[in-house]
This record gives structure tokens, C-alpha cells and sequence, in this order.
């Protein structure tokens, strides 16, 4: 009994440190993330892509390898465009990790493929609370809006994400379609 009371007390105190740790490995985490945000901001296009990738890569680790598990099957199935199936992992890897905004924005994805946009606007709003320059999740809520026939919410969206990542090509395309289509009757 004392040898398990003993390795418990060795387990708390290594958990209790590691937890105490956590703010500021975390802030860290958030102040590497701001730094790249100003530099995709300021990017010309040669050096946007990387720095693109280098954000959505540090987005998509949650740091609990449950999590990242739940949210890979999830984008897996999205994949495969089984949205029923995404969208009970992603509430899965939500409910380990309310904070992981990455796991709102996929969820969000499976809620726009279930024609559900009020979740998903919901699970979008979640997931900019916890990140406001989350481009990726600015461009879901701009194909929302589209969707819902708010074009000028759409444009206006669109600008936003591409305020945040200059050369994001997918939105500026969007952007210009729906400019060209709608923009005088949008605004």
C-alpha cells in the first residue's frame, strides 16, 4: 500500500507541475501565432503559402493525441463526405477540447454539408471566439453567407480573410465571383 501511495504522490506532483507549465507554454504558443499572423499579413506571395501552412499546421495539433485522433477521423469522413459520421467525432474531440477552435471549423464543415448553417454559423462563431484571425474559419463563414443569399455579408466576410492572409487564393476567387455576380446589387 505504501509503495502505491508513494509512486501516486511522484504522479501528482508530475502532473500538478505540468499543469501549472501549461499558461505558459500555451502563451507562448499564442504569441508564436501572432507573430506569424503579422508576418502573413505583411507577405508577398512567394513566403505566404509557407507561412499559410506553418499556421494551419500549429491549428490542427491540439496537443491531447485523443483529440488530434477524433479530429483526424473527422476530416477523414468529411473526406469522404460521410458528414453524419465527421460530425460525431468532431463533437467528440469538442467535448475533450472546448477550447481546440479547429475542431469547431471542421464540425462546421460537416453541419454546411447537412444544409445545418445555423450550427454551423454557431460552431464558426465558437472557433473565431477562440482565434479572431482564424482565416480558415472566416472563409467557411463568407461560403455561408453566400449560401444563405447574404452577399454582401459574404463580400464583406471574404475581405476580412483576405485583410488577415492577403494572398489567400480560394477567397480572393470567391470574392471576385461573387463581386462580379452580385457586388452592385450586394452593396
Amino acid at each position: 500500500m505504501k509503495r502505491h501511495t508513494s509512486k501516486f504522490k511522484y504522479t501528482f506532483v508530475t502532473v500538478a507541475c505540468l499543469c501549472a507549465a501549461f499558461p505558459v507554454f500555451s502563451q507562448g504558443f499564442a504569441d508564436d501565432l501572432t507573430e506569424l499572423y503579422r508576418d502573413l499579413r505583411d507577405a508577398d506571395s512567394t513566403v505566404s503559402g509557407k507561412l499559410a501552412a506553418e499556421i494551419r499546421f500549429r491549428w490542427k495539433t491540439s496537443g491531447s493525441q485523443t483529440v488530434d485522433l477524433l479530429v483526424t477521423r473527422g476530416t477523414d469522413a468529411l473526406a469522404r463526405r460521410d458528414a453524419v459520421a465527421a460530425s460525431e467525432h468532431l463533437t467528440a474531440a469538442i467535448g475533450f477540447a472546448p477550447e481546440f477552435a479547429t475542431a469547431y471549423l471542421e464540425r462546421a464543415k460537416s453541419y454546411v454539408m447537412l444544409d445545418m448553417l445555423g450550427p454551423a454559423v454557431a460552431d464558426l462563431k465558437s472557433a473565431l471566439d477562440l482565434d479572431p484571425n482564424y482565416f480558415d474559419a472566416i472563409a467557411v463563414l463568407g461560403q455561408v453567407f453566400e449560401r444563405l443569399g447574404e452577399f454582401e455579408l459574404a463580400l464583406r466576410t471574404y475581405e476580412q480573410a483576405l485583410a488577415l492572409y492577403p494572398h489567400f487564393t480560394e477567397v480572393q476567387s470567391a470574392y471576385d465571383a461573387l463581386n462580379q455576380a452580385h457586388g452592385d446589387t450586394a452593396l
